[in-house]
């Protein structure tokens, strides 16, 4: 499958959450036993950034970006978290 140009960044968008994320975790303002873990975060961002790109294209959020670019976003995402955090937990 050949991804557009909004999956990449999309994607590169998964990586730069998983950055945020893990220097919010290692500041300490997100914490591993915390109600929401520091993935689900960076699955939350992803949420939020698609509905905020849908809304100002006034598009359907599910119509810019494919599932495989999804799920690509968040492993990125939280192999940047993990790899920058020494781990998930």
């Amino acid at each position: 499958m050949r991804f557009t140009r909004v999956e990449f960044v999309f994607i590169a968008l998964g990586a730069a959450l998983g950055a945020i994320v893990a220097f919010a975790a290692k500041a300490g303002w997100v914490g591993a036993s915390s109600p929401l873990p520091p993935f689900v975060l960076v699955l939350l961002g992803l949420g939020v950034v698609e509905l905020g790109v849908g809304l100002a294209t006034r598009s359907s959020p599910g119509s810019l970006i494919a599932m495989p670019a999804r799920m690509l976003a968040f492993v990125v995402g939280v192999g940047v978290l993990a790899l920058l955090n020494g781990g998930l937990g």
